[in-house]
């Protein structure tokens, strides 16, 4: 079968699955000049047709500074399917990336650093054209290869979205190359002609990403069913089964214990507990406080960077408050620090390795070592 056709299914099945493109669209595409961002642009041409969706394309390379950098063959490129090619400058990154490289004694460019700026600059000059997506063209492989970087190097199991909405810029990002193989991008560029450029990165091929392009293809190699197991996973949420899941955080040494609150049926369990619009139910994490197996407390927390915000909290004696707000903080300031937590305009603060409780007017009411919170709340008898 022809690459296209099987590019174009694929594209079909992520924009069914995920919701990623509609009549009205102004879509920002980035283009780096290598051979998936022109291999999507040629596709989303002809999905235009194919689709039967009425939305707009708008092609953006930036221009990074990198030495020979030149954009003209792209420009023609884009002008043969009927597309204005727009350059974006961004000539200070090349300078930025060397200042970084020399600062952080590194090898190589930082291309985390890089990425961000690249993403940055695109959605800039998105809303100046006033476009109201933003897509790039990472397909499965990029998506399996980011889930084992953030494993190994990071230590999470996360990969990039689908889609994502960017509330600070207002704008919608989507990878409709999400379902598809590398190795049919290639077959694509080669079947269709389709030009590529280099970007003339200095890092090309250097890169811990292609230390791990590498090594998925050893196991592939070795085990042909991993690679499509590895994207399966990514989506198979019936049998996620990890330790987060199981979490069930003691309150001191009695039989009190919270746990974080995944089971979407629980969450509606809590209104007969609590009343809160369903949109502060549904930005906030929520957690139940148990005694004995039997549930005691419910707590609304909300996020913003690095300021947390209790926006409910019922609790079945008020004694619970402390040792149910004060552990749930010290279990999040373990990976979080420093932070701060809000409730009714009370603010606890993590300042010189210890927890206060800061009253409206600023006058210390609660101060403790986290060290010491098990022994403070046994001596106060709060359990």
């Amino acid at each position: 079968m022809d690459a296209i056709r099987i590019v174009l299914a694929s594209m079909k099945k992520a924009d069914r699955t995920y919701n990623l493109i509609n009549n009205g669209d102004k879509i920002a595409l980035g283009i780096s000049g290598g051979k998936d961002s022109m291999a999507l642009l040629y596709a989303l041409t002809l999905y235009r047709r194919f689709s039967h969706i009425d939305f707009e394309i708008v092609p953006i390379n930036i221009d990074l500074g990198f030495p020979g950098y030149e954009n003209q063959e792209m420009k023609a490129y884009c002008q043969s399917l009927g597309l204005d090619l727009i350059i974006a400058d961004g000539k200070s990154v090349y300078e930025i990336l060397k200042e970084q490289k020399r600062i952080q004694n590194k090898k190589i460019l930082p291309c985390s650093i890089c990425s961000r700026m690249k993403k940055a600059i695109i959605n800039k000059k998105a809303k100046e054209l006033n476009c109201n997506k933003v897509s790039f063209a990472h397909h499965k492989s990029d998506a399996i290869e980011t889930l084992f970087l953030n494993e190994i190097y990071g230590g999470r199991i996360a990969t990039f979205e689908p889609k994502m909405f960017l509330e600070n810029e207002k704008i919608t990002f989507i990878r409709p190359f999400i379902y598809i193989d590398e190795k049919e991008i290639i077959r694509l560029v080669k079947e269709k002609n389709i030009p590529t450029f280099s970007s003339h990165c200095p890092n090309d091929k250097k890169t811990k990403r292609e230390d791990i392009k590498n090594l998925i293809l050893s196991l592939n190699s070795d085990y042909p069913s991993s690679y499509d197991n590895f994207l399966t996973m990514l989506n198979n949420e019936d049998k996620m089964d990890i330790f987060f899941l199981h979490e069930e955080h003691k309150v001191n040494d009695s039989n009190l214990y919270f746990k974080k609150i995944v089971d979407f049926c629980m969450v509606l369990d809590e209104k007969q507990y609590i009343k809160v619009p369903d949109s502060v139910s549904k930005k906030s994490t929520h957690y139940h406080l148990y005694k004995d197996n039997n549930l005691i407390g419910i707590l609304l927390l909300s996020k913003n960077e690095r300021i947390f915000k209790l926006e409910s909290v019922y609790l079945e004696k008020e004694k619970y408050f402390i040792p149910f707000v004060f552990t749930l903080y010290r279990e999040i300031s373990q990976k979080v620090n420093p932070i701060s937590f809000i409730y009714n305009g009370h603010k606890y603060k993590n300042e010189a390795k210890k927890m206060k409780f800061v009253n409206k007017k600023g006058s210390l009411v609660l101060e403790m070592n986290p060290d010491n919170l098990d022994a403070y709340l046994k001596k106060n008898e709060f359990i």
